[in-house]
């Protein structure tokens, strides 16, 4: 079963299994979709936020739970933590054998300097990624209780063709457009992971052994990524390069006052010199990235 199938990184893992041939039923508070990629799946519509009734998860053996809310924060307690608990409960009483957890390396908070693995003590600190980490300890608790086995998976930021962030889309228009510069020193670290390998590594989690965590990120040098970026589109690669410090002191002066195509938020994550190893999932589960970055760019760019 497969919870948030209509999203993202939902429809994504929908075509794996069904490549795969696998039974699948889709858990979703939406009416079943008349897409074609959902066409021969059992579909129960039901909130998360409410009570399930355990009946509806008769014959499940394993649940990949993905739906979460991302946007509203007057939501994501409702839904990121006590709609986890609310399927966990019916989960354990029917007897589901697997728990897959799609979680994300915003549970570890904003890193400096280092390598963030499994093992970096988590900070989350907004509501999203506060409401995700205590998601996380209640699907450790709560199967290690009821005997079922359980994996968590944390991707980096989730990138491909389908994406509604536009983000990375108005990145590739500025360097397409000539509008791009570099910001700090060289070395700034883009995290991201093409939403193809998240369904795969997805998969991978089945054989996990009980409890296992694991971070995926495809990590490049921002100027890798911007190079690429500027061969798909067929310009030069950009070189100006401006000091961080009056940049951000500019945007915190002006946001309050004019909407700037820069914030803090995308400023943050232009400078940050702190990826996340990859290791533990490489090694354990033999994964491996099918459209590393920066060449995994290319599929957002037509």
């Amino acid at each position: 079963m497969v919870t948030g199938a209509t999203g993202f990184v939902g429809k994504a893992l929908i075509q794996v299994l069904k490549r795969k041939k696998r039974q699948i039923t889709v858990l979703s508070r939406k009416q079943k979709s008349k897409e074609v990629l959902f066409q021969g799946i059992q579909w129960i519509q039901e909130d998360l936020r409410n009570h399930i009734d355990p009946i509806k998860l008769k014959g499940i053996n394993q649940i990949y739970h993905l739906a979460g809310e991302f946007n509203d924060p007057e939501k994501m307690v409702d839904v990121n933590l006590g709609g986890t608990k609310n399927l966990l409960q019916a989960a354990k009483k029917a007897g589901v054998q697997r728990w897959i957890q799609l979680s994300s390396v915003g549970v570890y908070g904003k890193q400096s300097d280092q390598i963030t693995t499994e093992d970096t003590a988590p900070a989350p600190d907004n509501k999203y990624e506060k409401t995700k980490l205590a998601s996380d300890r209640l699907v450790a608790k709560v199967c290690r209780k009821g005997r079922i086995r359980y994996c968590i998976l944390r991707p980096s930021n989730v990138v491909g063709a389908e994406m509604r962030n536009r983000s990375v889309f108005e990145l590739i228009e500025a360097v397409r457009k000539k509008k791009f510069f570099f910001i700090g020193p060289k070395g700034a670290v883009a995290t991201f992971v093409h939403v193809d390998d998240v369904a795969r590594a997805l998969i991978a989690c089945q054989g996990a052994p009980d409890g296992g965590i694991y971070n995926l990120s495809s990590d490049c040098s921002w100027e890798e990524l911007v190079e690429q970026i500027a061969l798909e589109v067929g310009v030069s690669k950009p070189h100006y390069r401006i000091p961080e410090f009056p940049v951000r002191a500019t945007i915190k002066l002006l946001e309050e006052r004019v909407a700037l195509p820069l914030t803090q938020t995308r400023l943050d994550a232009l400078t940050r010199r702190c990826g996340y190893s990859c290791y533990r999932i490489m090694k354990e589960l033999k994964f491996r990235f099918s459209k590393p970055m920066p060449n995994g760019i290319g599929d957002l760019i037509k």
